[in-house]
């Protein structure tokens, strides 16, 4: 089930089940206050019967004064009186509401009226006192209050208000029944949504149609048009995301202006009558979504391009084009005027120009909205007004060729042939020439001759006027094909479709021809179709399960039908006056058809008048060749007189040859497809393939396909003939009303049931509302068939006919009949024989009376909401509960990588700082090596200078300078020796003016044997030589002390022992960059 219809079944739900409920306890109450009550026997179709009894005997034995009743009106037909009083003869006096007084015989049948609220009803089942009168009480007094839309059972009557009603059919009304179809009333959009719903539900997978019938004007092609708005809206409400290039829905929506354009026209009965047939299959995606449509037509009126009557107009697009024409594209299109009246086709009467500016837009932005380019466009307005500078063209005889030739003296005919001629790509002499020479071609043996015929002045038009039918309907089938190509869906076959049928109403017109004859045809074929599908199959169905049924009077057309298509018929006695090779002559041909189809339904004018209904047979037209067919709507004169002509159709090939010779692309590529009708020069196959026969086929292969899909009914009725708002003409619409069997079709909607199903697709499709605490619901099959179940079943619901006999032979059957039972137990609850009036079990089949599936559906939908929340709970729980599985996963790789990650990384900067240490330790090593070799370096240099400087001393000193350094350096060596001593020992060591040396003894002399001193000390003994050497006295207490390796400083060094060792730790234990040494420092390893 699609989700959009769920949404939608939901919002309906409360209201509903509450009318389900209401309606119920009503019929339960009125069945057990009824006599009815004792019985455990169906009695609808009984009640139905005494119910239509009782009224007979009450309108003739049982009147009472004071009653309503439903009495004969010459302007009404039926009007609603009270009776006034009552003879003792018999004698009936009535009193109409505007005081009139009547007296009726005795014996005169007046149907009871009762006091209904007729805007309350909505459907005309529920007209308990059913009659001709009050159904037609009923749709008077709603149209009166401007209600134009009532149910007769699954049929719509649609009444036609010839108005705009804005408020009816805008996009307010549409959104209203979006969201609450089944609670507004009747409308053509609830029967569009109904047509929906049952599309989406594919209880039986089966495709739906909606067919529209009625007379001409009577509103079918508006009907459509709305149809088509809703099941549009439907879908662009329903769609999520859809882009400007998506919008199909737009497409086909602009497909109607196009058709209506080209294939409308205006007659006395309608001003926008269809002179085609056209049926369009919506397409729909799996998920219920327009995926494309695809469009069929049937039978367009090609005579009303060169001909129409006296008050009638040709088709729309001609008018459109002369008024809607700019002066670039009259220039182009060669159109010299804007009058209507210059062109013969067209005629002189125009309706209403303003509307036709108006509509020529809209066709024209249609037309590009469904992808025709511009050029395209002029393509196709190029061939309309080649068509319109046809009808100008005439002929006279000419004595100097001694033939038949086109009338060039006439300004209006010579330039049509000029224009034509340049507009369709062909040479000026080459259409002439076409028009009034006939090529014959003889064959004999091997011989092959063509013969040049030159036509007589009819024979001439009538080409003439093939040429132009010929272009206007290879245009229409073009414009077709490439609407087609562009809406419909690529995979067609394997679509759902809902199929909507519009074609043309019930025609009797003055003179009627080949064309209302195929028209009316395609009525009764539609009528047969209602009455085998809905009243003839139904009655049928209903005595196959085993119901007491009284069958129904209705008109069945069988006859009608067999008539026209018969075998012999009028169509087959028609196609074998074409495939003589003779001229027909039209009085031949009707004494033929009368003499040869003897039938009730068939007739000579004079005698066909006196049965008929509504003929319209004019003054006169007894002495024409004509014949009388009763169809089911009335009796239509038809005329012989060119009957066959049109029959045959006969295209002349030179005709074609020459289009498709035309220099024109469009023109050529118009008449070069192999499959036209047209263009097929097998005369053979041309003879069989009639008018007549060809709509058949076509006819009935559209009934194959309305046969496979479920019909949707909409009667359009005309109020009145004039097209008048607001004006109803009860006469007029009772002879509709009885031609389309509304009356039956209400009696059998009151008294049948229209929704039907098996077993198994009820079971499969409704047993989800048996819920597990239902009785039941948890047994076995076995169980489920036991006599105590299929006792309750039987209280429940009472069948006709004993379960044994309707025992299905399969245990699937079986056990779909129980789960059924149970199901209408559950939701409409027990009450013996109560629901027979609303449901009732066949053998195979349960039936049920219209409205109680969508009820059930609601009910569905509800159980459905419950197991979707359901669904949803546990599946959004068991995300959850898979978000935390995946979140505690993720959080354990995220441990398990970030300990990776720091093991490394404590690894990695471990390495780094020992790698950093190691690098450290080398570079201090270095950096000492280098300090000591530096050091020692500069101790050699300071040594060897200082030598250089002792030496140069030694020099300049004398003898006795040498010797008191001598001495003085003993004096100082053994004062250092002592020193050292006593510093070994501990002691300190004071210099007291006790122990003073003079000069001499505080001087040391250098000799060559002295060890290398330092640069500092080295300087400090130059000085103090040099001062010696002058002679200065300030250094006779001198602190320093000469040492044999150097000078000893006063302080005392510490003797320690000295580590370099590093801090061990957890990952290094023995982290010492260096082994463990002891370095014993003394006074001269200072130095």
């Amino acid at each position: 089930m699609n989700t959009v219809l769920l949404d939608r079944q939901q919002h309906k739900s409360n209201i509903l089940l509450t009318t389900t409920r209401k309606s119920l306890g009503k019929a339960q109450h009125k069945f057990h206050n009824g006599k009815e009550g004792t019985s455990n026997k169906p009695q609808i179709f009984h009640a139905e019967k005494r119910d239509r009894t009782t009224t007979v005997i009450s309108t003739t034995a049982r009147l009472t004064k004071g009653m309503k009743v439903f009495a004969p009106h010459q302007e009404h037909v039926w009007s609603s009186a009270r009776v006034n009083d009552i003879e003792k003869d018999g004698k009936i006096t009535i009193r109409f509401h505007d005081q009139t007084v009547k007296s009726l015989a005795a014996n005169t049948w007046l149907p009871l009226a009762g006091d209904y609220d007729y805007l309350e009803c909505d459907d005309l089942g529920q007209i308990s006192l059913l009659s001709k009168a009050a159904v037609l009480d009923c749709v008077r007094s709603r149209y009166s209050h401007q209600v134009f839309y009532v149910r007769a059972g699954n049929t719509l009557l649609a009444v036609n208000p010839f108005e705009t009603i804005p408020l009816l059919y805008g996009n307010q009304a549409v959104n209203d029944y979006l969201q609450r179809a089944q609670e507004l009333s009747p409308h053509v959009f609830s029967v569009a949504d109904k047509t929906y719903n049952h599309l989406c539900r594919q209880v039986d997978d089966s495709n739906q149609s909606i067919i529209i019938s009625g007379e001409s004007g009577a509103g079918k092609t508006c009907s459509a048009r709305y149809i088509m708005k809703y099941l549009t809206s439907i879908g662009t409400h329903n769609a999520s995301n859809i882009t400007p290039a998506d919008h199909i829905e737009m497409k086909i929506l602009d497909s109607n202006p196009i058709l209506e354009a080209f294939g409308n026209a205006q007659t006395k009965k309608n001003d926008n009558s269809s002179r085609f047939g056209k049926f369009i299959q919506i397409q729909y995606s799996d998920n219920f979504q327009i995926a494309g449509a695809f469009l069929e037509t049937y039978l367009l009126e090609k005579t009303r391009v060169i001909s129409h009557a006296a008050g009638e107009r040709t088709f729309h697009i001609f008018y459109q084009m002369l008024c809607g024409v700019g002066p670039e594209e009259q220039l182009e299109w060669k159109l010299p005027t804007s009058n209507h009246q210059a062109y013969k086709y067209v005629g002189d009467y125009w309706l209403t120009p303003e509307t036709d500016c108006e509509t020529w837009q809209a066709t024209r932005e249609a037309m590009t909205d469904v992808g025709l380019s511009t050029h395209d466009q002029n393509d196709i307005f190029k061939v309309l007004s080649a068509v319109l500078h046809l009808g100008n063209v005439s002929f006279h005889h000419s004595s100097d060729v001694d033939a038949v030739v086109v009338n060039m003296n006439s300004l209006d005919s010579a330039s049509g042939i000029d224009y034509a001629a340049s507009l369709l790509g062909v040479e000026a002499g080459q259409l002439p020439t076409v028009l009034t020479v006939r090529t014959i071609t003889a064959s004999h043996r091997r011989r092959h001759s063509v013969f040049h015929k030159p036509c007589d002045a009819g024979e001439c038009t009538t080409r003439r006027d093939c040429l132009a039918k010929m272009l206007y309907n290879r245009i229409f089938q073009w414009l077709v094909e490439f609407i087609n190509v562009n809406i419909c869906a690529s995979d067609v076959f394997n679509r759902k479709f809902i199929g909507l049928l519009d074609v043309y109403g019930f025609e009797s017109f003055e003179n009627n021809s080949l064309e209302q004859l195929c028209i009316n045809y395609a009525n009764e074929k539609l009528q047969q179709h209602f009455v085998e599908n809905y009243i003839k199959m139904q009655e049928e169905e209903y005595l196959a399960e085993g119901f007491h049924w009284q069958p129904l009077d209705y008109e069945d057309n069988h006859n009608s039908v067999q008539l026209l298509e018969g075998t012999p018929g009028i169509f087959s006695l028609l196609n074998e006056e074409c495939s003589l090779m003779r001229e027909s002559e039209a009085p031949a041909v009707a004494d033929r058809i009368l003499a040869q189809l003897s039938s009730s339904l068939l007739s000579r004018p004079d005698a066909g008048a006196a049965m008929s209904h509504r003929s319209s047979r004019p003054s006169g037209s007894s002495h024409m060749p004509a014949f009388t067919v009763l169809h089911y709507a009335g009796s239509v004169i038809y005329e012989v007189e060119n009957l066959v002509e049109k029959n045959k159709d006969k295209i002349p090939e030179e005709l074609v040859g020459l289009l498709q010779g035309s220099q024109n692309t469009f023109i050529r590529s118009l008449f070069t497809c192999v499959q036209d009708e047209n263009c097929n020069h097998d005369s053979k196959k041309r003879q069989n393939q009639t008018v007549l026969s060809k709509f058949k086929s076509s006819l009935m292969s559209l009934m194959s396909v309305l046969n496979r899909s479920k019909p949707h009914y909409i009667r359009c009725v005309k109020p009145n003939c004039a097209s008048r708002a607001r004006f109803f003409d009860s006469r007029y619409v009772m002879s509709q009303l009885e031609a389309c069997g509304i009356l039956q079709t209400v009696q059998i909607a009151k008294a049948g049931f229209p929704d039907r199903l098996t077993y198994v697709e009820f079971s499969n499709r409704y047993g989800c509302l048996l819920k597990r605490n239902t009785p039941g619901h948890t047994k076995s099959r076995q169980s489920i068939g036991s006599g105590s179940s299929r006792s309750s079943a039987n209280r429940i619901m009472p069948c006709t006919v004993s379960h044994e006999a309707s025992a299905p032979q399969h245990e699937e059957q079986g056990f779909a009949q129980e789960v059924t039972m149970m199901v209408v137990q559950k939701v409409f609850g027990q009450c013996s024989g109560g629901l027979s009036n609303v449901i009732q079990c066949g053998k195979r089949k349960i039936f049920l009376k219209d409205g109680l599936v969508e009820k059930l559906e609601v009910l569905m939908g509800e159980v459905w909401h419950c197991c979707a929340v359901c669904i949803q709970r546990n599946w959004r729980r068991h995300m959850h509960e898979k978000q935390i599985r995946r979140h505690r996963e993720e959080v354990m790789r995220q441990h398990a990588a970030c300990m990776l990650i720091q093991a490394v990384f404590r690894g990695w900067h471990v390495r780094k700082r020992q790698t950093r240490r190691k690098v450290a330790s080398v570079a201090i090593q270095h950096a000492w090596h280098h300090y000591v070799a530096r050091n020692k370096a500069r101790q050699q240099l300071e040594a060897s200078l200082l030598e250089k400087s002792l030496k140069r001393e030694r020099d300049r000193l004398s003898g006795e300078h040498v010797k008191l350094i001598q001495q003085t350096y003993s004096s100082v060596l053994d004062l250092a020796n002592n020193l050292e001593r006593k510093t070994a020992m501990g002691d300190s060591i004071q210099f007291s003016p006790s122990h003073r040396t003079n000069q001499a003894d505080t001087v040391a002399v250098v000799t060559s044997q002295m060890p290398l001193l330092s640069a500092q000390v080295c300087l400090t003994l130059y000085d103090a030589l040099d001062e010696i050497r002058q002679g200065a006295g300030i250094y006779r207490n001198i602190p320093h002390l000469f040492h044999k390796e150097g000078i000893l400083s006063k302080r005392r060094m510490p003797q320690v022992n000295i580590r370099f060792h590093t801090k061990a730790n957890s990952i290094l234990k023995n982290a010492h960059l260096l082994p463990r040494k002891e370095i014993d420092c003394n006074i001269s390893d200072c130095l």
